[in-house]
């Protein structure tokens, strides 16, 4: 198998790592790629961004109120 991060994971297609990639691994290679995309565009003295780990994506909230959502302009 394949170790990425410190976890072995088995020959072929890996839908998704603990860490929110999708791999496909080989005996000569690993090649990986993200499910999310990151927030580039969004009003950064108001706003911030948190890691959501169950959705594979990131939310973008308001610092003093975490529980309300901020528009995103742009992702990578």
């Amino acid at each position: 198998g394949c170790v990425l991060n410190g976890k072995l994971y088995p020959f072929g297609h890996i839908e998704r790592t603990e860490d929110c990639y999708t791999c496909t691994c080989s005996q000569t290679e690993m090649g990986c790629c993200s499910l999310f995309h990151t927030p580039v565009a969004y009003d950064n003295k108001k706003c911030k961004v948190v890691f959501n780990k169950e959705r594979c994506d990131y939310d973008v909230v308001e610092k003093k109120n975490p529980s309300k959502e901020c528009f995103v302009y742009s992702r990578v």
